[in-house]
């Protein structure tokens, strides 16, 4: 089933609205006066202003462009969105919006406000910047560019910079560090502590370390620290997926990294191009001398809305002062809620699979089997028709996380196949952290109809 007959994308956004009304209702602004559209809104929020013509004017602007929405069972990742801001957080996004201000006095009072949230070690600030990758752009910039003016218009021609090398332990190399590369650094592989010791030359900047793949590398965080210390070089923690737990916001600039990036649209749920640096203050000015509002410098695509900025903070404020525990007990009752819609057809819930302390993207992890006596139907198949459903589709299946790729004129004609170790077949599951209010029990009504309609044993 396509969700048609009684559903529809416009009865499937107001099931949500009604669904998700309680949580979701900015009441101090709107209790003067109720509108018909925001008692119909759907659980994004209400409408300030009710759009009449044009584009919005439907209530369904993704209908308007012919884009299909889909409900998030994925995780955060950027090429569907990430995650949804709060009400609260949209409404000091509407709030930073009403008035102009010098954005460079507004960067530093907000980096005094994560000082105080994030618990900073003495000497260190906060910089809120176009998510993490817009972070290492501005922060290997300002490594090699100090507060000098005729660097800061140059990069990334740095043939005359005196230090331009960033040391990576291979196993930590990634897509991301295109963005150090971007700069001008040149990225010097090593594998061993000694290795990194002996790579150490005068040409020689900074060691970055890839946070999430701390298990991969032979050289931990504090070792890397120390290595740098030892030799006057700078270091930087890139941690973007990497919270909760909330803690990390503090423990690992106590580390000693001279920045530490955050994202500001994964768990922390702010803007999706929002990102947090956290360093020491001197290295934080002189990345914000290379990122806009700055002109003429590798930064400038670098802009951070006034908007984004208060945006952020606030999705910051309620991450840190969140009860984890609640959290928790929200995500496992709407796996119940899907786990009792599907009792009857024989699918059972596995326990729910959680690591506190994974290196990155921590959230349970939900998972159901199918009893194949009673049903003739795959994990991969009840994933696919999730992903097929419409007008809403739920989960997005070959949705690469890296997004759209070139072609290459070099790949062989025949390429070779990749060999995988199949997953159980009788197995599906998904994540529930960025499920809004009442999704859960469209997910479960979904997955009604797909038992229902699934061949029988």
């Amino acid at each position: 089933m396509i969700l048609k007959s009684k559903w529809n994308r416009r009865s499937f956004l107001s099931a949500l609205g009604t669904l998700g009304s309680t949580l979701f209702a900015p009441a101090e602004i709107f209790a003067a006066k109720k509108t018909k559209e925001s008692a119909q809104s759907p659980i994004d929020g209400s409408p300030i202003v009710p759009i009449t013509s044009g584009l919005g004017s439907t209530g369904d602007v993704y209908a308007e462009l012919g884009v299909k929405p889909l409900i998030n069972i994925v995780g955060t990742v950027t090429v569907i969105g990430g995650s949804v801001m709060r009400p609260e957080v949209m409404e000091l996004m509407r709030q930073g919006n009403q008035h102009f201000v010098m954005i460079n006095d507004l960067e530093v009072a907000a980096g005094r406000y994560i000082e105080k949230l994030c618990k900073t070690p003495p000497g260190y600030t906060g910089l809120v910047t176009g998510g993490v990758a817009a972070g290492l752009v501005v922060a290997y910039a300002g490594m090699m560019t100090e507060d000098l003016e005729p660097r800061i218009r140059v990069c990334p021609d740095v043939t005359d910079f005196p230090r331009t090398e960033v040391i990576i332990q291979k196993a930590h190399r990634n897509p991301f560090d295109h963005q150090i590369r971007q700069t001008g650094a040149k990225l010097i592989e090593v594998e061993t502590q000694e290795q990194m010791i002996n790579a150490i030359n005068p040409k020689t900047l900074a060691i970055h370390f890839t946070n999430i793949l701390s298990d991969k590398g032979q050289v931990s965080g504090p070792e890397t620290v120390a290595i740098a210390k030892a030799h006057n070089l700078y270091t930087f923690n890139d941690a973007s997926a990497d919270v909760p737990p909330k803690e990390r916001l503090w423990e690992y600039p106590a580390v000693g990294f001279d920045f530490v990036g955050f994202s500001g649209g994964k768990d922390i749920c702010g803007p999706q191009a929002s990102g947090i640096l956290i360093g020491k203050e001197q290295l934080i000015r002189w990345a914000q001398l290379n990122m806009s509002p700055q002109e003429d410098r590798i930064g400038r695509c670098c802009k951070v809305g006034k908007e984004t900025i208060f945006a952020l903070l606030k999705a910051l404020e309620l991450f840190v002062n969140q009860d984890y525990d609640a959290v928790l007990r929200m995500y496992d009752s709407r796996a119940q809620v899907i786990s009792d819609a599907m009792k009857k057809f024989g699918v059972t819930a596995w326990p729910r699979e959680f690591n506190a302390q994974a290196l990155g993207n921590v959230t349970p992890y939900y998972s159901w089997q199918i009893d194949q006596t009673k049903l003739k139907i795959t994990g991969h198949e009840v994933m696919q028709q999730l992903a097929d459903t419409k007008p809403i589709g739920i989960g997005s299946m070959g949705a690469g996380a890296s997004g759209m790729r070139g072609r290459d004129p070099n790949a062989p004609a025949h390429p070779p196949e990749q060999h995988r170790r199949p997953a159980d077949p009788t197995r599906f599951g998904f994540a529930m952290w960025q499920l809004k209010d009442g999704e859960d029990k469209i997910i479960a009504d979904r997955l009604l109809e797909i038992f229902s309609q699934a061949p029988k044993a």
